[in-house]
């Protein structure tokens, strides 16, 4: 068998250049122009860019809609229900819409789908909860996009709903089919012009808080306390690391020694990390997985119920619950894994 080759891909530039301009050695500047980093500006902003080079969430189709029929609902005292989902990006989407709605003093409350029971994303049953408990307007997260018949659902029964979402729409001759939610943000939307649709839910989720606090007089700053959330959700949901992206991560990563989030601090001691000098490799092979265990095995309220957690002891107890349960499903994948390898080589290898 030949050995392999590597080949080192090539793209035209002058490097020497582009290193002297960034103060960046010559590899560096050939490792940006193969990832199609073009233009000085570009580079820049990929090499230094900040929170204040992100883009504007007005920029996103219907977010002044969004924030409109939000702040009206929330002077008025309005029940809103959040529903999630039961991933890392649901998860941290829920989390951030919660506590920037308790910030501008909506009535507000979450509802996450169980795994088995539910499905994926928002249904008719949690949408018959909703009307029952009272609530006035539903606002998704992470999903919503391909629930038509479940938002007309919600319509009839004289709910508003706002659908916060960045999964892909599904298309029917050529024609989007988009749910009849009483706003729709979604950056892969045809008719949005967002520069950057390659986010998650928990990001679009950011956006809103950006345009809900501004229209609350509430400081920027404040929705900076909550980037590592979005972090954590980009890395855990599998996002590219680029443009905007990039600068989220990157910036999460600094602040995730200083979250709010007590759990997350007790999460990350149970894992004998340092909350200082967090990776991206460890948001996605330890906490993530761990944030992602109660779904796939329990609940994934167990997450959130932990992210939102401000007692010591209950959170010291729910970083333990959730790491065990992490430790089961590893230890479940393998004993499926070596079972699978094991049916292969009795049924395809004999003799």
């Amino acid at each position: 068998m030949a050995a392999e080759q590597w080949m080192l891909q090539t793209k035209r530039a002058d490097f020497d250049e582009m290193a002297k301009f960034h103060h960046i050695s010559p590899v560096t500047a050939r490792i940006i122009r193969n990832r199609e980093v073009l233009g000085r500006e570009a580079v820049e902003k990929y090499l230094r860019g900040g929170l204040g080079d992100l883009y504007s969430p007005c920029l996103l189709k219907d977010m002044d809609r969004a924030i409109l029929i939000l702040k009206e609902k929330i002077l008025q005292l309005k029940p809103i229900r959040i529903v999630g989902d039961y991933d890392i990006d649901g998860v941290c989407s829920t989390y951030l819409l919660y506590q920037a709605l308790k910030e501008t003093g909506a009535v507000v409350d979450y509802e996450i789908p169980d795994r088995i029971k539910d499905g994926y994303g928002i249904n008719e049953s949690i949408i018959r909860a909703a009307y029952e408990d009272g609530i006035d307007t539903i606002v998704t997260c992470d999903n919503g996009i391909a629930a038509v018949e479940q938002i007309s659902l919600a319509k009839k029964l004289g709910m508003t709903v706002i659908i916060t979402d960045h999964h892909d729409i599904r298309k029917d001759d050529g024609q989007e089919m988009l749910p009849p939610g009483d706003a729709i943000v979604n950056p892969k939307q045809e008719a949005c012009s967002y520069p950057f649709p390659e986010i998650c839910g928990a990001m679009v989720a950011f956006k809103l808080i950006q345009a809900l606090y501004e229209a609350f007089g509430i400081s920027k700053e404040k929705s900076f306390d909550m980037v590592e959330f979005a972090a954590i959700a980009t890395v855990g949901d599998v996002m590219k690391l680029q443009d905007e992206n990039r600068i989220i991560v990157k910036e999460g990563l600094k602040r995730i020694g200083n979250t709010k989030s007590l759990g997350l601090l007790k999460l990350i001691e149970k894992n004998n990390l340092d909350k200082d000098h967090i990776t991206a490799y460890q948001i996605g092979f330890v906490i993530g997985p761990c944030l992602n265990a109660g779904g796939r095995l329990m609940t994934a309220k167990l997450a959130l119920s932990l992210l939102l957690c401000q007692d010591e002891e209950e959170a010291d107890r729910m970083a333990v619950e959730l790491k065990d349960l992490n430790d089961q499903r590893k230890d479940m994948t393998k004993s499926g894994t070596d079972e699978a390898v094991k049916l292969v080589e009795e049924h395809f290898f004999q003799g």
